[in-house]
């Protein structure tokens, strides 16, 4: 296990199913590295009118550059439906396809969402089939509670969160998002992020 350093002047794109997910699963990350250029293409709810600009808000203050789609969002599409839509909304919208890093969700979607393991499956595919080209990096957590999660041991990258880091962290899920500070969502919010390479 290693800690995650950056090549100077990099380019970094985070692909996640949802408006949270990439506050969530490496917000300490973007926060402990502005020197990075990040892209962030959350999926869904592009059309949310609650959602929506309040992404917008989170890529403001991360100072990263903000791109959604609207993705299918109730469960009416299985994994095998949903991926050949994502991989074509992610070539159409993304005008870059070449980036020093790409991180995206893990194999198993984290908690198991069917969104985020849709997600994990079609960047791997165009990161293999060089449609997009950069470092994969997946999220690589485990549950080890109720609504609590853990980098597995099997990470190759970890970044650890300060104090102050983490309570950043978390001031966007509740500050910006809106969401509770013990709820579930903010509840998945680790100090420690970690990345498995693919």
């Amino acid at each position: 296990m290693q800690y995650l350093t950056f090549k100077k002047n990099a380019r970094a794109l985070v692909i996640v199913a949802h408006p949270d997910d990439e506050t969530i699963w490496m917000g300490g990350t973007i926060l402990k590295h502005p020197e990075v250029k990040w892209t962030i293409f959350s999926l869904c709810r592009g059309d949310d009118t609650d959602r929506a600009p309040k992404f917008f808000r989170v890529c403001k203050y991360l100072k990263t550059e903000g791109l959604m789609t609207n993705l299918e969002d109730e469960g009416l599409l299985n994994i095998k439906q949903s991926v050949p839509l994502i991989k074509k909304m992610l070539l159409q919208n993304l005008t870059n396809k070449n980036y020093n890093y790409i991180f995206t969700h893990g194999t198993n979607g984290e908690y198991g969402h069917a969104r985020h393991k849709a997600v994990h499956r079609s960047v791997v595919t165009l990161v293999s089939k060089k449609n997009l080209s950069g470092l994969l990096l997946c999220f690589n957590y485990e549950l080890t509670g109720e609504h609590k999660l853990k980098p597995k041991k099997n990470s190759h990258y970890i970044i650890n969160l300060t104090p102050a880091e983490f309570d950043r962290k978390q001031s966007i899920m509740s500050d910006i998002y809106g969401f509770d500070k013990n709820g579930i969502d903010a509840g998945y919010c680790t100090t420690i992020e970690g990345f498995i390479k693919y």
